[in-house]
């Protein structure tokens, strides 16, 4: 007799279901990049606050108002560069474990800090340890995800730079209503060092040593990948051969050039945005931190629309030219328009287009011009010099609004910055990316 199955033959087994681990990395590092934020824009407030002002002696002194962020990005350019392969050679998650500790410490050091001078050394040490971790993001997405989900999961943890000042604004004023200007120092230390056990616990450097990563999800990111795996890749890296396969690529240099255009603008509205809009259009406290929220949520909004429409039409580069072209014509309205609610619409719109369109496709491209064993030597690189051009902005927007006594100025360098960027995304477009 016979029965309904065919003897000798095992039922085919249904696919494993891939897991999607992998989307908890970005979100994590989104958690880490929000806080960093939070830990570089405290002065951006405080520069507001009167007390703080008087307490450091530099009441009245734009100049040493802008220095404050200055000295923190001369640190964090420096940090990027020197120490990005070490992201290539040890892994990602140490890197930032030990920057998140100096983080802290330059923050516990604060409330303590009884002169300028000093509190200009914390800035020092806080721009050292956000300088390491900022290109280690770019290595773990590398080492995560695939090419055609690197938009999206830049986008992700790109949200950080947007929400850490729109929260920040509202949370620190907050803050120092009630408790005075050091308790933000307090608060922000102690927040740095729970992110540590967060990265050692879920995001180990690579999916191949995560226990949340089944096989389907491990094939899937690998077959994508299709390059150097990251175990082979860190082996074989080292800072001089690494550096030696980016620096040799034109395209990487204008992406750089690029992106020095970018961290012009995002730090001089990042230090003087509060700063331009309780001091210069006559906001209260409440209306500044409002539309400082609205500048970098409309920007966090755009960044994850045009992150997954940058993956599904597969290039970056004509995101980049509406980014500096949100920018500068934003920016130059806002400088000139005399109604001062018009003017901060204008920021607004500057913010969300220029951020959103040209933070995440731009790190997106590093993945794509820079070879997967030099990823974080590419990074490191690029954010080192971008951020050593960003630092001098805010002290140049300083200077032009003390000797000018008026914004516009510092305004319209910033518009310069932009016309220079859209060229170079005009070249990038050309060049097919």
């Amino acid at each position: 007799m016979t029965t309904g199955t065919t003897s000798g033959i095992a039922p085919a087994m249904p696919a494993m279901k891939a897991t999607k681990y992998r989307w908890a990395v970005p979100s994590i590092l989104l958690g880490i990049g929000t806080i960093s934020y939070f830990d570089r824009l405290n002065v951006s407030v405080l520069i507001a606050d009167l007390v703080f002002l008087k307490s450091m002696g530099i009441d009245g002194d734009a100049v040493k108002m802008g220095l404050l962020m200055t000295v923190f990005t001369v640190g964090y350019g420096v940090s990027s560069f020197l120490f990005s392969s070490l992201g290539d050679k040890y892994g990602p998650r140490k890197m930032i474990i030990g920057a998140i500790i100096l983080w802290a410490i330059s923050m516990f050091a604060g409330p303590i800090a009884g002169t300028f001078a000093i509190l200009l050394t914390t800035r020092a040490l806080l721009g050292i340890g956000e300088g390491l971790h900022w290109p280690m993001q770019a290595k773990y997405v590398s080492n995560w995800f695939p090419p055609n989900e690197q938009g999206r999961a830049n986008g992700i943890w790109l949200l950080g730079p947007k929400l850490g000042p729109a929260l920040s604004v509202p949370v620190f004023a907050f803050i120092v209503s009630h408790w005075g200007w050091q308790a933000t120092f307090y608060f922000l230390g102690v927040a740095s060092l729970a992110l540590v056990a967060v990265i050692w616990l879920f995001a180990p450097d690579t999916p191949e040593e995560s226990k949340w990563v089944n096989k389907a999800e491990l094939d899937h990111i690998i077959s994508g990948r299709g390059q150097l795996q990251p175990a082979d890749a860190e082996k074989k890296a080292s800072f001089a051969s690494s550096l030696k396969l980016v620096i040799g690529d034109p395209d990487f240099w204008i992406l750089t050039v690029y992106y020095c255009c970018q961290c012009a603008i995002f730090w001089g509205l990042l230090t003087w945005l509060p700063s331009y809009l309780k001091v210069a259009r006559g906001f209260s406290w409440a209306a500044m931190g409002s539309y400082t929220a609205m500048t970098w949520i409309s920007a966090a909004v755009m960044v994850l629309v045009v992150g997954a429409w940058s993956d599904k039409v597969g290039r970056r580069s004509p995101f980049q030219i509406v980014a500096m072209l949100g920018y500068g014509c934003g920016i130059l309205f806002s400088s000139q328009v005399p109604d001062n609610t018009m003017a901060a619409v204008a920021i607004v719109v500057a913010g969300a287009l220029g951020s959103g369109f040209g933070m995440a496709t731009t790190w997106s491209l590093v993945g794509k011009i820079v070879p997967q064993e030099a990823v974080s030597t590419g990074s490191g690189l690029l954010n080192g010099v971008s951020v050593g051009v960003g630092a001098l902005t805010p002290t140049i927007i300083g200077y032009l609004i003390s000797v000018t006594g008026h914004y516009t100025g510092g305004l319209m360098s910033m518009v310069a910055f932009a016309a220079v960027g859209l060229v170079c995304a005009v070249m990038l477009t050309i060049r097919k990316y």
